[in-house]
């Protein structure tokens, strides 16, 4: 099912979706998910969290998509990505892991002082569908954390690695105010593998409103580059990062502005671009979907 049509025009509840320990996202087959029921949840979460957004892609006629990058900073690619886009005076919202946040603090300096925008994209990049419901709150305390220490800002939205979500994940999300970014549109499927495919691919399939995610970074092989998987990723991002130039000018090329994920949630909208009523049927298109407790 396309990211756009799951969950589209429904109200989500933070409580609801902690209550069952539901997991939105993939799921892996033979491993059990170790949130349960309420009772599991870490001391503080149960209380009225007020209402956050999870946001897929927006809903506007404005020529306007956020670029988004995960898992970075990483000295291999956030500079070279860096490098791009100041050659075109793009902004982006880069998802950082703590842990590289920490490591690489003058990454993190630059990524400010160029003008883009910072998320939580976790410590340290787990699964947190397998995670109980206490880590996950660590990952995601760590990592705001590490961001406030080494930025000075206190990051908008939260990255879940993978696009996985449990109850507590969204909870989590929630007390530390933050809106969940997931993405509409990614550097294509298994088979778009060369940088000319994957630039052909984001220069046709970005639209307005869409959330674009990329990489800057390796997610958990960040923590042993020898392997095999550490291989394997590193050559996906060579490819993304080869593909960049391309697909920016021909974005570009078609009038739309590549802008931060907060600068696209905050545009103007007309009337005619409001999301749909919540539990409402809808069919294609983009949603806007909030996550509150009532």
């Amino acid at each position: 099912m396309h990211r756009r049509q799951f969950l589209g025009g429904t109200l989500v509840s933070v409580a609801g979706l902690a209550a069952g320990g539901t997991a939105l996202g993939a799921s892996r087959r033979g491993r059990s998910r170790q949130e349960r029921d309420n009772s599991v949840l870490p001391d503080g979460l149960n209380h009225d969290l007020g209402c956050r957004q999870l946001i897929w892609s927006v809903p506007t006629s404005q020529p306007l998509a956020a670029l988004t990058f995960d898992d970075g900073p990483d000295l291999e690619f956030t500079p070279r990505i860096l490098g791009v886009l100041a050659r075109y005076g793009v902004r982006a919202t880069f998802n950082v892991m703590g842990y590289n946040a920490i490591r690489h603090r003058d990454l993190i300096r630059a990524l400010v002082d160029d003008g883009h925008e910072l998320g939580n994209h976790t410590w340290s990049h787990e699964d947190l569908a397998f995670q109980s419901p206490a880590a996950t709150a660590r990952q995601l305390d760590r990592a705001l954390a590490a961001i406030e220490q080494t930025a000075g800002v206190r990051p908008r939205f939260f990255r879940p690695p993978r696009g996985e979500l449990t109850g507590t994940a969204v909870q989590t999300a929630a007390r530390l105010s933050h809106d969940i970014l997931l993405w509409s549109v990614t550097r294509g499927p298994a088979g778009v593998a060369t940088p000319a495919a994957v630039a052909d691919h984001l220069a046709t399939a970005v639209g307005p409103g869409d959330v674009v995610g990329l990489h800057d970074g390796i997610g958990r092989s960040t923590f042993d580059r020898g392997t095999a998987q550490a291989r394997i990723l590193r050559t996906r991002r060579q490819v993304e990062l080869a593909a960049l130039p391309a697909a920016i000018e021909r974005l570009l090329a078609r009038n739309l502005r590549l802008v931060t994920a907060s600068a696209l949630l905050d545009a103007p909208r007309n009337p005619e671009d409001q999301p749909p009523p919540a539990r409402t049927a809808s069919g294609p298109g983009r949603h806007w979907t909030r996550i509150g407790s009532r």
